[in-house]
């Protein structure tokens, strides 16, 4: 309390954070409690049946297929991304002209919108390549999208362990 009594700021300051958070915390509590209230009528066992058509509209196709999508991108991003990572750590050359080209590359990437790389996974895989709309063509769209995000996150989780436990 002492330290209050001699910076009274940092007192409002740390209530004001407090209100803040119980603000924040209620606010949060509001959007659960109306979601779960208006929401929970509806959860009906053929919401979870195996086929969907007009009549039944069950999600879970779409879950079963969210996943299936997200592991075959993971299975392409993550060989390639961890890979080109301890390559760029390990073996190329510190400065080099091609670390320097895939690290900016990567950054630029990072920094584009999502619907962008929709729109060019329409574009390559749908239009170019005639994949129609398929699984395997929505998981390579995502495969590009996460690789600059796993190719940085190891590179720099590589780049934080030092030299000397490396070569040990």
């Amino acid at each position: 309390m002492q330290k209050y009594l001699r910076h009274p700021g940092s007192l409002v300051l740390r209530l004001l954070c407090l209100l803040s958070g119980m603000i924040t915390g209620g606010a949060l509590l509001l959007v659960a409690g109306y979601v779960l209230v208006k929401g929970i009528p509806y959860l009906k066992p053929s919401l979870f049946a195996l086929e969907y058509n007009s009549e039944n509209v069950s999600m879970l196709p779409a879950l079963i297929n969210t996943v299936w999508m997200t592991v075959l991108a993971l299975a392409v991003a993550a060989p390639l991304g961890i890979g080109g990572a301890i390559y760029l750590v390990e073996y190329a050359p510190r400065n080099s002209r091609l670390v320097r080209l895939v690290r900016v590359t990567a950054e630029t990437l990072s920094g584009i919108p999502s619907i962008l790389y929709g729109l060019f996974g329409m574009i390559l895989f749908v239009t170019a390549l005639r994949w129609r709309y398929s699984v395997l063509s929505g998981a390579l769209t995502l495969a590009i999208m996460v690789l600059p995000l796993i190719l940085r996150t190891t590179e720099e989780a590589l780049l934080s362990v030092p030299d000397s436990y490396r070569e040990g």
